[in-house]
């Protein structure tokens, strides 16, 4: 699964938000799951680095939350290894 990243606000820059939901519940639901990218945080347990664009950003699993999708703005999507870990630390988050 590669997940879709998003920015909520206009104009351009990296991508604030990733995707974190099976994208054909987004036929279904007026909102779609998403976790925060920041530029400027730590890593921890609940919290993953991804590389965009010679960027590194992190996604905040402990911060997701669900999003109207019509206040999102595609902007590519995540390899399969990065949307893997943090598929994996949002479960971990989970599990907790």
């Amino acid at each position: 699964m590669r997940l879709p990243l998003f920015r909520s606000k206009a104009g351009h820059g990296p991508p604030n938000l990733v995707g974190i939901q099976d994208r054909a519940l987004g036929d279904i639901l007026p909102t779609i799951l998403v976790c925060p990218l920041v530029e400027n945080a730590a890593v921890t347990g609940l919290r993953a680095a991804i590389v965009w664009e010679r960027r590194t950003l992190v996604a905040l699993c402990d911060l997701a939350r669900p999003i109207r999708q019509s206040a999102l703005r595609p902007v590519g999507e995540l390899g399969e290894a990065e949307s893997q870990s943090i598929l994996e630390t949002f479960s971990r988050l989970l599990a907790r």
